[in-house]
């Protein structure tokens, strides 16, 4: 992306930062949250509990973070607990038979896999098409393992190292060896048992999205019932736009190729501009790239964004560095609708009164 834009956005950012901080803030510690982090993550991290970040943040849903989300910790923290050894088990593999209109992307996301991972398993090229009635091996998740706050475990196997398992379940070594008090990723062995935390809101979403007959994503929960807040489905690249659990429109997209993926998480809308040229790569790499005039850019996590398109028209399929492209008039659109609201000076920063709209990318 633009890092003339990046480093303008920072030097804003800093100057409304000290406008807006309050003069207590230097007294609290607090935590940013990160991508893939949860709060009993963080809870564990800083040696605290769930509770205690609730009730200091007023939080209304403990299952529910987003990155970049300023927690602040408490000052006296207490030590939890470590998880529960009597925890439901997963299973490492089982069968799935392929049902019409069933993608890799889709089943990959439905079992908590990555696309690598099951074409490896199956033998199968990534953007091979998939005959109904086709059984493939996939990790198998039992009914019990997907409730809400428990935690699922999985048997390590020989060969397999903390890394692997990470990759398995599309989560983090560090996050592994967190939930598990780990201090040696290097020491684990066939048969030990590796907790896993429970799926975040985001993953939980993908496992259970569909398109109803309007082409709007549906899902089984939602993350607010009152605001507004845009769903990325990366398997189906669509995008909704919704107030509350109500629809209001949908967009096929093109999102991030394979070895530029679009990020999957929560997140919020940071900093818009109605129009900016955008370049990056390397030269001497031949992957350099200069486009001038991108409209209606809206950023929802560091340099990844939502934005018209005017050089290709390949929406329905990855094609991106990362970035959510998207129709002029619709990218127009959306960045009307969705919030920081727009103050028609060039670029808008959201801030804690106007937090921006909130954006869940899932596969």
């Amino acid at each position: 992306m633009d890092q003339r834009f990046l480093m303008r956005v920072a030097a804003i950012g800093l100057w409304v930062g000290m406008l807006l901080w309050p003069v207590t803030a230097q007294a609290e510690e607090v935590h940013i949250v990160q991508p893939g982090e949860t709060l009993s993550q963080i809870a564990q991290q800083h040696s605290t509990s769930v509770e205690a970040l609730r009730s200091l943040n007023a939080l209304n849903n403990v299952n529910f973070v987003w990155a970049g989300q300023r927690l602040v910790l408490p000052e006296d923290a207490e030590s939890t607990a470590s998880p529960s050894e009597s925890s439901v088990e997963l299973l490492r593999t089982g069968i799935y038979e392929v049902k019409a209109g069933d993608t890799l992307f889709s089943i990959a996301a439905r079992h908590r896999t990555s696309l690598a991972w099951l074409a490896e398993q199956n033998k199968l090229n990534v953007g091979q098409r998939l005959t109904p009635g086709r059984e493939l091996v996939v990790p198998a998740l039992t009914a019990e393992a997907l409730v809400d706050g428990e935690m699922r475990v999985h048997i390590v196997q020989p060969g397999e190292s903390i890394g692997s398992i990470a990759n398995l379940y599309s989560t983090t070594s560090g996050a592994l060896l967190q939930v598990n008090n780990l201090t040696n990723p290097n020491r684990i062995t066939p048969g030990q048992r590796i907790l896993l935390a429970p799926p975040q809101l985001f993953e939980r979403m993908g496992m259970n999205s569909r398109v109803d007959e309007n082409g709007f994503l549906v899902y089984d929960e939602y993350p607010t019932t009152t605001e507004k807040w845009i769903a990325v489905d990366l398997s189906e690249q669509r995008v909704t736009a919704y107030e509350g659990t109500t629809p209001v429109r949908a967009f096929v997209v093109s999102t991030g190729l394979s070895h530029t993926p679009t990020v999957t998480g929560s997140f919020r809308i940071w900093a818009k501009t109605p129009l900016q040229d955008m370049y990056g790569g390397n030269r001497a790499a031949g992957d350099y790239y200069y486009i001038a005039n991108v409209p209606w850019v809206q950023y929802f996590y560091q340099d990844y964004a939502f934005h018209g398109v005017t050089w290709h028209a390949n929406f329905g399929r990855p094609a991106s560095r990362g970035c959510i492209n998207m129709r002029t008039d619709e990218a127009k659109w959306l960045f009307e609708w969705a919030s920081p609201t727009f103050n028609e000076q060039g670029w808008f920063i959201s801030d804690e009164e106007n937090p921006g709209t909130l954006v869940i990318v899932h596969q």
